[in-house]
């Protein structure tokens, strides 16, 4: 079992506080059982990844599904690429942009939720050079809602104007995901995962208008060792998003008390 931790000495260098500290522990039922998230970790076995050159677009289309799973990988080589979800020709209502050092280490795993009765088309772009291409596997996904599997658990605010939530995270935490989500109003985040001071393990941006319909789903896995991960609001402070991150395996219940959420950790 995995937990989030309180970082220890050795990592508080690496800590980022924000100006709010409001205590949002999740409810205690959900540490009862492992923690089932929407993602199929076997996508690449089930769907066979496409390679994508560097300075190349794949295009999928013909979805059966309210939401499909974007994976993204490559043979141990840095990672850019730049994911859209098309509903028309010129209307692109959610996008992010990735950047890892390692795709084989960084693989990314995450959920669009698709628009109900229109046609769309996820286009994926690798905007590394041409010697680094990657791989990726798109499919429809036959799990629920991201937003579902969070049921029960307190989601933390991220104001604008460029508020920053930090997590700390424990040497013993694998992966872990997150959620953001808003009340209709569009959204712009920055995410990243530190190993130390300026060292940006992944990061990705993201940009919809209305991540009520819209919201994102991410897996981003962590480093060997203590890590960080900042969550970053880059809208206007009219707009604030919802924040949820747990650990991507079970939590048990006589662990409960090394998850924490509050303090000067967030």
């Amino acid at each position: 079992a995995v937990a989030i931790l309180l970082a220890a000495a050795s990592c508080d260098a690496f800590s980022t506080t924000s100006s709010s500290s409001t205590s949002r522990n999740p409810s205690s039922s959900l540490f009862a059982t492992p923690i089932q998230g929407p993602i199929n970790e076997d996508i690449f076995s089930t769907t066979p990844p496409l390679r994508i050159e560097g300075n190349s677009l794949k295009t999928w289309s013909g979805f059966q599904s309210n939401r499909v799973q974007v994976s993204i990988k490559s043979m141990g080589r840095p990672v850019e690429a730049s994911v859209e979800l098309w509903q028309t020709p010129s209307y692109i209502p959610t996008k992010f942009t990735v950047e890892c050092e390692d795709g084989s280490e960084n693989i990314v795993h995450s959920l669009i939720e698709l628009p109900p009765g229109y046609p769309v088309t996820i286009a994926v772009y690798n905007t590394e050079g041409q010697e680094f291409p990657m791989e990726v596997s798109v499919s429809d996904s036959n799990s629920g809602s991201a937003l579902d599997s969070f049921a029960g658990w307190r989601p933390i605010l991220v104001q604008g104007d460029g508020t920053v939530k930090a997590f700390n995270l424990a040497d013993d935490v694998d992966s872990v995901e997150i959620l953001l989500t808003t009340q209709t109003r569009n959204m712009k985040a920055y995410i990243e995962i530190l190993k130390g001071p300026n060292d940006d393990n992944e990061i990705i941006e993201v940009d919809t208008d209305n991540a009520y319909l819209h919201p994102f789903y991410t897996v981003i896995q962590a480093a060997e060792g203590c890590n960080t991960l900042r969550i970053k609001n880059e809208n206007g402070v009219e707009f604030p998003f919802e924040a949820y991150v747990r650990p991507c395996e079970g939590v048990l219940e006589e662990e409960r008390q090394q998850f924490n959420y509050g303090g000067p950790y967030f």
